[in-house]
């Protein structure tokens, strides 16, 4: 193209008919199923497998698409697609996808919120943590280092 011939910049946002009808035609028709799948997903597959792999769509064939957070997750719930579809027919009274692919894609649950109990600093904990950051210069680092070595000394001990 030559220097001196300008482009229509909105020229280059519009798509060829062609292109925009095979875009739509390749959009699933209906997310129902894939909803009604999400409504079940936890209880089929657990909380915590429902945090890292979810339903994602609805394949041409039927297949239920699932996304999981990285290949562990695809190769756990590889392993366990018997027992998911099996699940999944009986909790949608036959309105279940014939097969399942597992595929690394996006995670949209929400991540849980740990939720820890205050520790109470004991004063034997805080003089050793005292004792173990005497040396460090920096300020900033030796208080995050004194909390830090205080709390951890403060926990209870679990057998």
């Amino acid at each position: 193209m030559s220097a001196n011939r300008r482009r229509d910049p909105q020229s280059a946002l519009r798509m060829p008919s062609s292109i925009g009808s095979e875009i739509a035609g390749s959009m699933p028709g209906d997310l129902g199923p894939v909803r009604r799948i999400a409504d079940v997903w936890s209880e089929v597959v657990g909380e915590g497998l429902a945090r890292v792999a979810q339903p994602a769509r609805i394949s041409r064939d039927g297949t239920l698409i699932v996304h999981a957070a990285d290949a562990s997750w695809v190769h756990a719930l590889t392993l366990e697609e018997r027992t998911i579809l099996r699940k999944l027919a009986e909790r949608m009274a036959g309105d279940s996808p014939p097969a399942m692919k597992v595929e690394i894609g996006p995670i949209s649950v929400a991540p849980v919120a740990v939720e820890h109990p205050p520790i109470e600093i004991q004063p034997a904990a805080q003089a050793r943590a005292d004792e173990l950051t005497a040396t460090t210069t920096d300020p900033r680092l030796k208080a995050v280092l004194n909390r830090a070595i205080a709390t951890s000394l403060s926990r209870p001990k679990t057998p």
